[in-house]
């Protein structure tokens, strides 16, 4: 997002802007996708046949929206500067209000943009009576911009209302989340949803050529080179015991190529820190990030794999059968 940058000001001063949107798009859907699989597995049920809110469908959104279908989910979509848009160009579309998506959700996942004004705003979108009007027993998951959620609304929903699961990547107040809300959720991680390496080269590689354009010059460096594997061994990944539930397979396989546990564990081992020391533990966990990878780069025996499942591997995991 670019919210944290004032494009009036650089406008005003002739300085050039550039930014990669999308760069990161397929490392936050990888996110969600082990988030749900996750949840799953600690609540002992399927995510097939369940029925999933996606919130802003820009670049995330669309990419979740398929790998959910695959995986089995019936995908309700929310974004009204979307619908709006489709409706003026004279076209049909599928997207549905807020109230009817939180009717009928069992799980919402919010993707949007933050913006304290306008038609749209999304600054505390999920407040109290957001959340109170999720289905009893619903999942909810932020990976879009902290401000987005009312901290304090979601840990009374977490412990007293509708909401069963929460999972937060990110924060009000960055770098110093709330302890008590941290608490409150289920999966807490320090805002590196889209922080896989694969994500960064491609950033890396569309401001690069920003920037060649601009200088007039012809871009030499291809950043896909930096993201292949050094070995075809490098990224395989191992089928799980066929004999588990779907989702526990599925888990399990994902766990291969990116245990989100780890970055919830990382995330809770400084939350007992004195606020100031607690920022900058934050912001080491955000740059001094493992180099993860994209699960679409990851490959599994395609004969190991149980038909049954890859459709999920391929499609909902984006993982390679070979």
């Amino acid at each position: 997002g670019t919210d944290h940058v004032d494009r009036e000001y650089l406008e005003a001063r002739d300085i050039p802007f550039a930014h990669a949107p999308g760069s990161n798009a397929d490392s936050v859907a990888d996110y969600v996708v082990v988030a749900l699989l996750l949840l799953a597995r600690r609540q002992g049920t399927e995510l097939q046949g369940r029925t999933v809110g996606i919130v802003g469908c820009g670049n995330i959104g669309r990419r979740l929206a398929r790998r959910l279908q695959a995986l089995g989910m019936t995908v309700l979509r929310n974004d009204p500067p979307r619908a709006r848009a489709a409706e003026a160009a004279g076209r049909t579309h599928a997207f549905l209000s807020l109230d009817a998506v939180l009717q009928e959700a069992e799980v919402v996942t919010l993707h949007v943009p933050l913006k304290t004004e306008g038609p749209d705003p999304t600054h505390h979108l999920a407040d109290a009576a957001f959340l109170e009007r999720m289905n009893e027993g619903a999942w909810m998951l932020n990976t879009s911009r902290g401000p987005v959620v009312d901290g304090e609304a979601l840990r009374d929903a977490r412990v007293h209302g509708p909401v069963a699961a929460a999972v937060l990547d990110v924060w009000e107040h960055e770098p110093i989340p709330d302890p008590t809300l941290v608490d409150a959720v289920d999966l807490a991680t320090p805002h590196i949803a889209g922080y896989a390496y694969d994500g960064k080269v491609r950033g890396t590689a569309m401001l690069y050529e920003a920037l060649c354009e601009h200088l007039g010059g012809t871009a030499a460096w291809e950043g896909p080179a930096a993201i292949e594997p050094v070995s075809k061994d490098e990224l395989h990944c191992s089928p799980p015991d066929p004999r588990l539930p779907d989702a526990e397979w599925l888990y399990h396989l994902t766990r291969q190529g990116y245990d989100l546990q780890t970055d919830d564990a990382a995330l809770r081992a400084i939350m007992d820190q004195a606020a100031e020391d607690r920022a900058e533990a934050f912001s080491g966990l955000r740059s001094d990030y493992r180099r993860r990878r994209e699960l679409q780069q990851h490959h599994v025996p395609r004969t190991a794999v149980p038909s049954a499942h890859r459709r999920a591997v391929e499609a909902g995991l984006t993982m390679q059968l070979r």
